[in-house]
């Protein structure tokens, strides 16, 4: 064995990340991880299936199979295509409701691309459901890490990190479950650094879920070309030319990578899964005035204005004050509170032409305000604790003036939804696309995913998909 002195330089950091994908296995993977993974899978997949009818996901899917080669990897919306058609399909379809989870680990939407990068790679190696979420933790504690290495300055900057980071999640994944060796897939990694990219311009449009999807199909790419014999140089994060330098203005902290397989992004910062359909931004203050409406026994006529005091970039991100569209929507921090004042809540029922256009609903964003607090983030408590909280100031129509604040939404890491809460998420969501006794079928197959000995059928909805019965059958 070759030692490396203390003051030898660390290799390039696509190597680092590379070295680790070739050599995780399901083994490594400690339980409580594997069952955040999973979660994630599930999550991600119900969400998938309510989002592949949207324009968005149609789009993506229409383009697919026009310009992909048929292949062994499933598309959401029907048929069959090569891994990085069904990738750019199923990742828009995803991506398209704002309903898929979020860490904080780089602002990254990371599952909405690297789950269905997963299923369509490891169902083009004949993988099993071990393989599957193997390679969801390989591709999601990649992205996560670099992430982490440059810091959260990059999405404040204004570049999206979904897709800025989603490229290296997909290829890590793309990579994890082709078992390339370290140099092999450090060159896939390398590789897609060279070519990522996306600008946060694009929020409340249909653009925002098909750069999720270029993103991945991106990655997709990169694990099959460098399988093929393509070389990058290694050292594209650090080169002065290269992606520390351009993309977060030198800011690059190599022991961000040291954690790889000891510390699990997956459970520090840990994922946020949504309980609403909108942007994360928006979660803290639905809550607050939900839960202060229940309290009070409030109805939406007896409060006069809503006022919301909240961090700079719930501002940034909420850029909407009347949408005009349901992606308008999603980033309208008037439409969300307007909702949990008349409905009580925000569900994808809500988020269409017809609710839009209902006066009551109008005239209630016209009572909510937002104001930026500056200071927000110059307190380090508070910027930690609570990034995307709210300070609510309701007041009613008899002059009373009521507040509530709100550090953490509901499924957030810290308020975690309980396991009926995410698996009526799922019924809610998979039933849009599969019916009820599908979404059943399909969540009770989903939960047994580390049964599989093998994926085609996994997201057919038939009574006759297959399950393995025998757990330790497959076990490795």
């Amino acid at each position: 064995m070759t030692l490396i002195p203390d003051d030898a330089p660390l290799p390039a950091a696509a190597r680092r990340i590379g070295d680790w994908l070739a050599g995780l296995r399901r083994s490594d993977i400690p339980e409580p991880v594997a069952a955040v993974a999973l979660d994630c899978i599930v999550d991600t997949l119900g969400v998938a299936l309510a989002g592949a009818g949207t324009e968005a996901a149609r789009l993506a899917a229409d383009e697919a199979r026009e310009i992909y080669a048929a292949g062994a990897s499933q598309l959401l919306a029907g048929g069959r295509l090569c891994p990085e058609g069904a990738a750019f399909a199923n990742v828009a379809a995803a991506h398209a409701l704002d309903f898929d989870d979020n860490s904080y680990a780089g602002f990254v939407h990371g599952s909405a691309i690297v789950v269905p990068v997963a299923l369509a790679m490891v169902e083009m190696t004949d993988g099993t459901g071990r393989d599957l979420l193997t390679a969801v933790v390989a591709g999601a504690e990649a992205q996560y890490a670099l992430a982490e290495a440059v810091g959260n300055g990059v999405y404040h900057a204004g570049w999206w990190t979904t897709a800025l980071f989603g490229t290296v999640g997909a290829a890590a994944a793309g990579a994890r479950a082709f078992g390339l060796d370290g140099r092999t897939a450090a060159d896939a990694i390398a590789f897609a650094l060279c070519g990522t990219g996306g600008m946060r311009a694009c929020f409340g449009t249909g653009a925002k879920p098909l750069l999720a999807a270029q993103a991945a199909a991106n990655g997709v790419r990169a694990a099959r070309l460098a399988a093929r014999g393509l070389t990058v140089p290694h050292g594209v994060v650090e080169d002065p030319r290269g992606f520390a330098r351009l993309v977060a203005a030198g800011r690059f902290d190599p022991a961000a990578l040291d954690g790889l397989g000891r510390r699990w992004r997956l459970l520090d910062p840990g994922i946020d899964t949504k309980l609403y359909p909108v942007c994360l931004s928006a979660h803290a203050a639905i809550d607050a005035v939900r839960d202060l409406m229940v309290e009070r026994g409030l109805a939406a006529g007896n409060i006069r204005a809503v006022h919301c005091r909240v961090p700079p970039v719930v501002v940034a991100n909420l850029t909407y004050d009347r949408p005009a569209t349901p992606g308008e929507a999603r980033f309208s921090l008037p439409f969300a509170v307007a909702c949990a004042m008349l409905y009580g809540t925000l569900g994808l029922e809500h988020l269409d032409d017809a609710t839009l256009a209902d006066p009551a609903l109008r005239e209630a964003m016209e009572r909510v305000s937002m104001t930026a607090d500056p200071g927000w983030t110059a307190d380090a408590d508070r910027a930690r604790l609570a990034p995307e909280g709210a300070e609510i100031h309701v007041e009613t129509v008899t002059g009373e003036r009521i507040d509530r604040f709100c550090a953490s939404a509901r499924g957030t890491v810290a308020r975690p939804l309980s396991a009926a809460e995410l698996a009526a998420k799922f019924l809610t969501c998979a039933g849009r696309a599969v019916g009820p006794e599908g979404a059943e079928r399909l969540h009770r197959s989903l939960r047994r995913l580390e049964t599989l000995s093998g994926l085609p059928g996994l997201l057919d909805p038939s009574p006759t998909m297959a399950v393995a019965h025998d757990v330790d059958e497959y076990r490795s």
